[in-house]
């Protein structure tokens, strides 16, 4: 009948040491202080320091406190490419006076970064804060059924440790505009229907039922109001925010159209490039990728710098 069997396909993560990435009862997800030689399926190796709060280093900074945060998920922490060749760091020696803080954590959605901003703004040093927005957060941020079961048989694929280091983890979600910042255990995040692993047809509607669950209107809702929200924040301490949105789709352009007046620049990044992402391990950007991405940011900051 057409029915597809149950089928992951093997991605490795690997570092030395082991656990770069850890649980956290909160975000989800979190940086393990270190330096890491961190290895993707079994042919692309880089190396990341995580700093002691938890950030990525950023090569060429000088400055104690951070001026300029850089928010965002496993693109802008610069995943399969070395510390100084992120745009995190080619920003920071564009602006040499300025304290970047690459703050991205693989996995992460905007509801975390609203979580890290806040925790930042009370530090009183912020000048400019990033957003580094990207299509895969509407589901992040609402956590929908497609995003548990990519999160949790993606991530698990990934290790064997996965369930240990997880053990504490907690990500946060919000389901309406009004509500309150809900939490989802790695233990309850997603499981699959009894004989998913042995039929095709329970695995054929157990998929259909996810993708039936996804409402991008109401994803769309919650991540435009995690946005004004972190826009309002900003505006209140004196801080520049702006949203750097990494690919277009049409509901980036959506989103888009629902913040205007919002400090906003457009990528276009073309993630299906085979010249600018770490292809054939994945499509992240690769040193090419994160270049053409910090120089489209540079003029960009400096607006929000005031510099001329």
């Amino acid at each position: 009948m057409g029915y597809q069997h149950f089928k992951n396909d093997d991605y490795s993560i690997r570092s030395n040491p082991k656990n770069a990435f850890v649980g956290h009862p909160k975000l989800g997800i979190q940086l393990n202080p270190g330096t890491y030689q961190i290895n993707i399926n079994n042919g692309l190796a880089f190396e990341a320091c995580h700093l002691d709060n938890h950030s990525r280093y950023v090569a060429g900074r000088k400055q104690n406190h951070s001026n300029v945060l850089l928010l965002g998920c496993s693109f802008t922490y610069g995943f399969g490419v070395d510390d100084g060749q992120t745009f995190a760091s080619l920003l920071q020696k564009a602006y040499p006076d300025a304290g970047i803080q690459n703050a991205g954590v693989i996995g992460y959605g905007s509801v975390q970064s609203l979580m890290q901003l806040k925790e930042q703004l009370e530090a009183g040093h912020l000048k400019v804060a990033l957003l580094h927005f990207s299509s895969y957060h509407f589901m992040r941020n609402r956590l929908s059924q497609q995003y548990r079961s990519n999160l949790k048989i993606g991530y698990k694929r990934s290790s064997q440790d996965v369930d240990n280091l997880m053990k504490q983890s907690k990500f946060p979600y919000k389901t309406s505009c009004d509500g309150p910042i809900e939490f989802a255990s790695w233990e309850s995040m997603y499981s699959n229907w009894p004989g998913r692993d042995w039929f095709a047809a329970i695995n054929s509607m157990q998929t259909a039922f996810d993708k039936a669950s996804e409402d991008i209107e109401q994803q769309l809702e919650i991540t435009a109001c995690i946005l004004k929200e972190m826009n309002d924040l900003c505006r209140k301490k004196g801080v520049e925010f702006g949203v750097v949105c990494l690919d277009n789709t049409p509901e980036t352009i959506q989103l888009k159209k629902g913040l205007d007046g919002f400090n906003w620049l457009d990528v276009n990044f073309n993630f299906n490039s085979k010249e600018l992402t770490n292809y054939p391990y994945d499509s992240h950007p690769n040193r090419k990728g994160h270049k053409l991405i910090a120089d489209k940011i540079q003029p960009f900051l400096r607006g929000l710098l005031n510099e001329n």
